[in-house]
């Protein structure tokens, strides 16, 4: 029941919020400094925690798709996450990425996401 009411403010939110710039596919029109100020918000962390694990869901499920389609056992995933990682680290290491950062927090929401987990969970070791 909770997750069902996060969802539908989550919904709620990105509808309400400006447009951004106009692109071929769909993107939502949160950005990133909207994000960050929800993840730093007690009250916004909920929806933050299930933006970021949406983001982290997808490319993972997008990568492995598109590798079982193309039989490539070479590519390369965007990032590595360990199964075992709680959402507020997740959360942590995108907001504090977000902080270094705040010259691309104009970017949509999605893509600020991606980039401060590709840099925050790189596979094969670093960070």
């Amino acid at each position: 029941m909770k997750i069902a009411r996060l969802l539908a403010l989550g919904c709620v939110l990105a509808v309400g919020l400006p447009a951004a710039h106009a692109s071929a596919q769909r993107v939502s029109r949160l950005d990133g400094a909207r994000l960050g100020s929800l993840c730093t918000k007690p009250a916004g962390t909920g929806i933050c925690d299930a933006y970021i694990s949406g983001i982290a869901d997808s490319v993972t499920l997008a990568h492995l798709f598109e590798r079982n389609a193309e039989k490539d056992s070479k590519d390369v995933p965007a990032f590595c996450i360990a199964s075992a990682t709680p959402t507020a680290d997740m959360r942590g290491k995108v907001v504090s990425w977000m902080k270094d950062h705040r010259d691309d927090l104009s970017r949509p929401a999605g893509e600020v996401v991606f980039t401060a987990l590709h840099e925050s969970y790189p596979c094969g070791g670093g960070k």
